[in-house]
């Protein structure tokens, strides 16, 4: 009964109205993201050879050049022996060659002739080649008693442990090399897809606000129809791979008015605003946008300047619903 006397009321009142104002506005897009590895780093082995220790566990940091691995066992230990036989007579056929070309050299052109000179150059030629391979061979070998990190990384995976023969080319373990990570989120505002935007990402865990900057828009969508956008850290960014937490997108400067939150309607999935002309009101359907401090940004619909209704706007709206609403039976 107080309702009904009420609603004649405001209708008999004059509404409280005050101008829609011009403002100015940067829009944002939040968007979730992932701190993904650009690309892992496998570690393999260039020779058979058995796992003898593994100095490592996921999640270790470790440096450049860093033994992570040790290897043996008979085929490892086999293939130096055999290197080092191997160097062992390209030492002796480097002497003959040496010996027999200076020879040569000594009697030429009264006893030996050009092509004899020349096939003994070649001849050592050959040697110091097969010298210089077999040293390289076991060089090799020596270092594949231990795998080393190749740069500062972080261990992502292990994929063999003490005790297993691996025969040339299995992989032992995976790094996620550091500062070669970048941010992969997942945006459905196409209007935030601009590289040119101010991105900032914010830690799920709380940690500390990053600058990041757009690097590219993937072709492809993701699963749930969303766009796939990648940044990378303006500057060293402390983060690891698996973190997540919100990108901020802030898009270039926007003309918006506003009004008070109060003078917003919402009828049937429809935002609308009561707008006053020489006394007469009016419904004008708009298009919110933000939240800007107690008063809400229009986006479209309703322009600088027009009065709007801001104060029992919902009530006023519905002034004349007795006129409009039938009753069910």
């Amino acid at each position: 009964m107080i309702l009904g006397f009420f609603v004649p009321l405001l209708a008999a009142a004059a509404p409280v109205t005050l101008p829609a104002r011009a403002v100015t506005y940067r829009p944002v897009t939040y968007a979730w993201a992932r701190v993904e590895p650009i690309a892992a780093l496998v570690l393999r082995v260039a020779q058979a050879a058995r796992v003898t220790a593994v100095r490592v566990v996921p999640g270790q940091d470790v440096q450049a050049g860093e033994p992570l691995v040790d290897l043996g066992g008979p085929q490892l230990t086999a293939a130096s022996v055999s290197a080092r036989a191997r160097l062992r007579a390209a030492r002796r056929e480097l002497v003959a060659a040496r010996r027999s070309e200076a020879s040569v050299a000594r009697t030429y052109p009264t006893i030996a002739n050009r092509q004899t000179l020349a096939a003994a150059q070649a001849a050592l030629a050959a040697a110091e080649s097969h010298l210089a391979d077999a040293q390289a061979t076991l060089s090799s070998l020596r270092q594949e008693d231990s795998l080393k990190s190749p740069v500062a990384a972080v261990v992502s995976g292990i994929d063999a442990a003490p005790g297993a023969d691996l025969p040339a080319g299995t992989a032992v373990l995976s790094l996620l090399p550091q500062g070669r990570l970048w941010l992969r989120a997942e945006l459905f505002d196409a209007a935030a897809l601009s590289p040119a935007a101010a991105a900032q990402f914010e830690p799920a865990d709380g940690g500390p606000v990053i600058p990041v900057r757009a690097v590219a828009t993937l072709p492809a969508r993701a699963a749930d129809g969303a766009r796939v956008m990648n940044f990378a850290p303006v500057g060293v960014a402390a983060w690891q791979a698996g973190e997540s937490g919100t990108v901020m997108l802030h898009g270039p400067p926007r003309v918006a008015v506003a009004v008070p939150a109060g003078a917003l309607v919402l009828q049937a999935g429809q935002w609308f605003v009561l707008t006053d002309a020489n006394g007469k009101l009016s419904a004008q359907s708009v298009t919110p946008g933000p939240a800007h401090g107690t008063d809400v940004l229009i986006l479209a619909g309703l322009e600088a300047g027009v009065p709007v209704v801001v104060r029992h706007a919902y009530l006023l709206y519905h002034r004349d619903i007795a006129a409009r609403y039938a009753p069910p039976d």
